[in-house]
């Protein structure tokens, strides 16, 4: 039985509390929480190869939250020995000044100085550093927010070179707004010029979710038992889509609560009510989840249409093995069949009819209500139908998804109303 949450038992300190050297599930980019699985290992690599080779402009894209940014962190920490970094996030940053920000961020003195003067200070310090075998490294995070101008600017910039390689190695990172921006005819000078195009993603499998948990917790000294058991990672999966940042902040608010309330395991349900608070949805087959539905769950007027016969028909067949075989014949309401159980193949049923709107943690969130209900799927009584109903009603956000469960659930209740057992 799942029991309710005492916010009021514990005032310890999340880390205390469980045991952390460090918040595991922190959103700054660490580098120290670099998860080395082959796809962030093989961005590393491929990158610092790049800059080692002096190639000039490489590329790195992915959407919001996938590592790009820890990517970076991770890289500056790798190469800091050899190579020396001009890191710039900045909104909308405009090709005046850019060269100035570079110049200043690696201890030119500009004052006074025009932009021509400026670029060729910025030259000279370039050919020094080549000349002494030093790398020189221009990073900029949300590339994809650049003006064309600025872009430009990056693209004369990349032209410094000797004979032999590029003085002034450029990375650019992005969500995947960039490779449009890019695609450009304006800009198909500085796409010519890419060298390196890397890509970050989510993780694809439960278990990668599992691995990446793990890495966190033992990268912030965690050496205890098992805090997420195998549940609650399926409703991280199901609600984060695998995207790293997702992950972190379902696990930071999952564990805070659950130090809040005395407990030192964190179980699905807790994961569904920090996802709820969160606006975060579930995703359905693989697809990317948002703190919206994005139209994830968009259904139009026909489909509804077409599809309401055919599940008032697989309703009314499934229907017969609803009621246990051992109960009596069935006349009575829901409400007032208090000596009847329910088979446990309605829960399947139910968990079918959820799974629209709530995806696949369906039957996981059917099963917490149960427990909460201080009742098992073998032996569910017939009279708490209508509270388990609405139980689950209130776990779909959408109201077309949640409108249609309830039609379901009203055709299978009507069914049991009549019906006679065999």
């Amino acid at each position: 039985m799942v029991e309710p949450l005492n916010l009021d038992d514990n005032k310890t300190p999340v880390e205390t509390h469980f045991g952390f050297r460090d918040m595991p599930f922190g959103v700054a980019p660490d580098p120290s929480f670099f998860y080395r699985n082959y796809h962030y290992t093989e961005g590393l690599d491929v990158l610092a190869e790049g800059i080692g080779a002096r190639k000039g402009l490489l590329l790195v894209t992915g959407e919001v939250g996938t590592g790009k940014t820890i990517l970076l962190r991770k890289l500056m920490r790798h190469l800091e020995a050899t190579t020396r970094f001009v890191f710039l996030s900045m909104t909308h940053l405009a090709s005046d000044g850019l060269i100035e920000l570079i110049a200043e961020d690696l201890g030119l003195t500009t004052k006074n100085q025009s932009r021509f003067e400026t670029a060729q200070a910025l030259k000279n310090y370039l050919l020094q550093q080549n000349g002494a075998g030093n790398t020189v490294a221009l990073l900029i995070d949300e590339a994809q927010k650049l003006t064309d101008d600025a872009l430009e600017t990056l693209c004369d910039l990349s032209n410094l070179e000797t004979e032999q390689e590029k003085l002034l190695q450029i990375v650019l990172v992005g969500q995947p707004e960039l490779i449009v921006k890019l695609s450009k005819p304006s800009l198909r000078r500085i796409k010519q010029r890419l060298a390196i195009h890397h890509q970050t993603r989510a993780l694809s499998l439960v278990s990668d979710v599992e691995n990446y948990i793990c890495h966190r917790l033992r990268a912030a000294g965690y050496e205890g038992p098992e805090i997420f058991n195998q549940k609650a990672l399926e409703a991280i999966w199901s609600y984060s889509s695998g995207t790293p940042r997702l992950i972190n902040t379902l696990c930071d608010n999952a564990l805070a609560l659950a130090s809040r309330a005395g407990r030192k395991r964190v179980s699905a349900y807790v994961i569904i009510k920090v996802a709820a608070k969160l606006m975060l949805d579930r995703a359905i087959d693989g697809r990317t989840n948002g703190a919206s539905n994005n139209g994830v769950f968009r259904l139009t007027a026909e489909g509804i249409g077409a599809r309401r016969l055919q599940e008032s028909k697989q309703a009314a067949e499934t229907v017969r093995a609803f009621v246990n075989p051992r109960s009596n014949q069935v006349t009575a309401p829901v409400s007032a069949l208090k000596d009847h159980t329910v088979a446990s193949q309605f829960f399947d049923f139910m968990a079918r009819a959820a799974a629209e709107g709530i995806g696949p943690m369906a039957k996981v969130i059917i099963g917490d209500q149960i427990s909460e209900l201080g009742e098992s799927r073998d032996s569910f009584p017939q009279k708490k139908l209508a509270e388990l109903i609405e139980r689950v009603s209130r776990e779909i956000f959408n109201e077309t998804m949640r409108d249609r469960f309830l039609d379901k659930m009203e055709q299978a209740v009507s069914a049991l109303q009549t019906m006679r057992t065999f």
